[in-house]
């Protein structure tokens, strides 16, 4: 299987290149950047390069030439807007989640920014060949829910913006007709629902009853996608499958042909699945703890990380979320894991795999193959600085 860039980090796990099963990976840190810069990320190729940059806030920066991928000094520094000095004790940056899109369907990858919980989300103009600045147009007035998706949720489109909009209401997003409007909305929850607040925790996106077509999850329970997703809300079915958590990912983690439910706490401790049983047509969802050894889990992604065909889980401690005295454990080593899973037959077990333990995650991590070698590597932007983990 070819690697894939991972859009989101929740649209659908991220497949390495096989076969390598029964290989242990191990890491090369290159820090991009030392400064808090973001606490979200990206990959793409800003510049049609045809290699893997990162984007994180107001900066993205360039790859080098695949030889010299492991050296920071070559990764070449450009500024989206500018540079403002940031305070990682008590401050928070300008965007807590970084996606990539090509909005305006000029063949060139923006940059979606979501920044602080509750307000607007903006998207900015790669400017292209023609160089100059970056202008920033809106994309939302409202973003809501800490973990934001840009997954493909709808059959027959690119990825959509996942997250809370006006009147605390779940929705997809695509970009409008015209560039300098706000992006369309399309409901999927009612008005005032909780996964929809703007500081909820959790959400998700993927096939979770198995029928072909993307579905949408929340610790408060999930919306099977209808056949033609259109202007009313989706069918809504209560579940406990909390508590907070940060983004959730959904893939047959068992093997048994169920989709289950990853997810980590984003602000207590632990790393845990759900998963899917069946009894006739009732569905229900039994907790199984993965970690519970770091706090601040804020966010989440998958890939297959060691190439034997199901999907790892890459995850790590975020630095400071509440201030250096809020949360379990605040000034803990800023740890990076990645979780591999094993089918037993009498369940599944996993083992953890330390990546890096002075940086972890932000509100995002993405897995992607950065360096074009096949294997997957990982992406983060934190109040440590921004990192690339390439895969050796």
């Amino acid at each position: 299987m070819l690697a894939l860039v991972s859009a989101t980090g929740m649209g659908s796990w991220v497949a390495a290149q096989g076969p390598t099963a029964g290989r242990v990976p191990t890491f090369t840190k290159v820090i991009l950047d030392g400064a808090f810069r973001a606490e979200g990320v990206a990959l793409a190729d800003v510049d049609r390069d045809g290699r893997i940059d990162v984007l994180a806030g107001n900066a993205w920066y360039a790859a080098p030439v695949v030889a010299a991928v492991t050296d920071a000094a070559a990764w070449k520094r450009h500024e989206i807007a500018p540079l403002e000095p940031l305070d990682a004790p008590t401050g928070y940056s300008n965007a807590f989640h970084n996606f990539s899109l090509d909005v305006n369907r000029d063949g060139w990858p923006d940059q979606v920014v979501i920044g602080y919980p509750g307000e607007a989300a903006t998207w900015r103009v790669n400017p292209g060949p023609r160089g100059g600045a970056w202008r920033t147009l809106p994309a939302s007035s409202v973003a809501g829910n800490e973990s934001p998706a840009l997954a493909r949720l709808v059959r027959g489109r690119g990825p959509v913006l996942v997250m809370g909009t006006e009147g605390e209401q779940l929705s997809w997003l695509t970009p409008a007709t015209s560039p300098a409007a706000p992006f369309d909305v399309h409901p999927i929850s009612t008005p005032k629902h909780p996964a929809a607040h703007r500081y909820a925790h959790g959400l998700g996106v993927g096939d979770l009853d198995g029928d072909g077509r993307a579905d949408v999850v929340s610790t408060h329970g999930y919306w099977l996608a209808p056949e033609e997703p259109g202007d009313a809300p989706w069918p809504f079915t209560a579940a406990k499958l909390g508590p907070d958590s940060a983004h959730m990912a959904i893939y047959d983690v068992s093997g048994d042909g169920m989709p289950d439910i990853v997810a980590s706490s984003a602000h207590q401790m632990g790393v845990w699945w759900f998963e899917q049983q069946r009894t006739g047509n009732a569905r229900t969802f039994v907790k199984h703890a993965i970690d519970d050894s770091f706090s601040q889990s804020h966010a989440l992604d998958v890939g297959d990380i060691d190439g034997d065909g199901v999907p790892d889980i890459v995850t790590g401690k975020r630095r400071w979320a509440h201030g250096p005295s809020g949360d379990p454990q605040p000034n803990a080593p800023g740890v990076l894991y990645w979780f591999q899973p094993r089918r037993t037959p009498t369940g599944v077990t996993w083992t953890k795999h330390l990546i890096d333990d002075t940086s972890g995650v932000g509100n995002q991590v993405v897995v992607g193959d950065v360096d074009g070698d096949g294997r997957l590597d990982v992406a983060s932007a934190n109040k440590h600085g921004v990192f690339v983990f390439l895969q050796r």
